[in-house]
């Protein structure tokens, strides 16, 4: 008997099987009836063996073999993702999700080898379409579900980070009008200075978060473009960069026609995370460089600093998010959040424009060039053409 026909043979007591063990794997706090542990198994079960009773050519079975073609068995890919979406909503974890497939592969094939008096080569055959489909199964179902887990989270982040904002503005509120006053005494006067530092900080790590999860989301950051100079805005900058890191040597270079429209809160964002992120990381004793040039219809700026390079495999995952191990507290620069989301950040608002950046490194310097158009393109074609890596130099 084909495999295939086994499945639908046996139907019921693999699904009776699939029942039990998913009930070793229920969540403590649940106790779903039966029809909710067999959920999708006993479709699955039969897309999986109309997949197998296909007939296929010789680039199929290389796509099938390969995972290259999910949609080349849509009831098998479809009740996969329904089952993960299922699951997902009934509290089991990814590895629950994971061993159900792998006993349901084990519970197939043990009962039907046990029928099988002689093997033949297509006992073979069979097996290897099995295995196929249910790796295809498996890998969708695993898929939708990191899926699911990964927009929860963003979203629960974007809601604390939302909500946070209210109470931590009446506690910077709180603490500028206590600074403002003058019935403080010493202690009192550094205590309120604390709660307003570790104010801001807070506010950073909840602006960072809100970005984060908007950009998680598939979503461009918006923009409100405006007349702006880039070379007064790495000015305002290199300003602000000095008065908090008054140690630190900063050399601003400008070259061309510097006018645009740009969103200058944004521009301004991305400028002072490539600065900070130059100071903190360079040679204390050598001078950043800020270079900004006009350069037809695009404006670029590079930052530059003397200092250990970037190994060739950081730089690849430099610029995503959460992957930079977080700052300590004595190396935190003034008004970071140090949660490593800076350059991922700074690399979405260059897409946003409608831009580029890039990371070159090598033993002698290290420098992050961003490439932005005059005026930024229609939403849609915004993140055509951004570069997502670095290279060597």
């Amino acid at each position: 008997m084909t495999i295939s026909g086994f499945i639908k043979e046996q139907l019921g007591p693999i699904v009776d099987e699939w029942v039990e063990f998913a009930r070793t794997r229920v969540p403590l706090q649940h106790d779903f009836t039966r029809e909710e542990l067999a959920d999708h198994a006993r479709v699955l079960l039969l897309a999986i063996a109309a997949d197998i009773e296909q007939a296929q050519g010789a680039q199929e079975k290389h796509d099938k073999a390969q995972g290259n073609d999910p949609e080349n068995a849509p009831e098998v890919t479809r009740m996969a993702r329904d089952h993960a979406a299922q699951r997902f909503v009934q509290g089991f974890s990814f590895d629950h999700l994971v061993s159900e497939f792998r006993a349901l592969r084990a519970s197939v094939i043990r009962r039907w080898t046990k029928q099988i008096d002689q093997a033949r080569p297509d006992h073979l055959d069979d097996l290897t379409r099995f295995g196929e489909a249910m790796d295809q199964a498996l890998s969708e179902s695993a898929s939708l579900y990191t899926r699911k887990v990964d927009d929860s989270r963003n979203l629960l982040l974007g809601v604390l980070g939302h909500d946070l904002r209210t109470p931590l503005g009446v506690v910077h509120m709180s603490a500028s009008y206590l600074l403002r006053s003058d019935t403080l005494d010493g202690a009192q006067t550094k205590a309120a200075a604390r709660i307003l530092t570790s104010a801001d900080r807070m506010s950073a790590m909840v602006k960072d978060i809100l970005d984060f999860t908007q950009t998680a989301f598939g979503v461009t950051l918006p923009l409100s473009p405006a007349p702006a100079d880039m070379g007064e805005l790495a000015k305002t900058i290199v300003v602000e960069t000095k008065t908090l890191v008054p140690e630190c040597q900063v050399e601003l270079f400008t070259q061309g026609e510097l006018a645009g429209r740009w969103d200058g809160a944004r521009i301004g964002q991305m400028l002072s995370n490539l600065l900070a992120n130059a100071v903190q990381h360079g040679e204390k004793t050598e001078p950043v460089s800020v270079r900004v040039t006009g350069d037809g219809n695009h404006v670029s700026v590079e930052v530059r600093n003397k200092g250990a390079p970037i190994p060739q495999h950081a730089q690849k995952t430099l610029f995503l998010p959460l992957r930079q191990a977080p700052t300590a507290e004595g190396e935190r620069r003034a008004g970071s959040s140090g949660l490593g989301l800076g350059l991922y950040i700074t690399r979405e608002i260059a897409v946003a424009h409608g831009g580029s950046i890039e990371v070159a490194s090598n033993a002698d310097r290290t420098t992050f060039t961003a490439r932005l158009p005059r005026t930024p393109p229609p939403w849609k074609d915004r993140r055509s053409g951004a570069s997502r890596g670095g290279k060597q130099s």
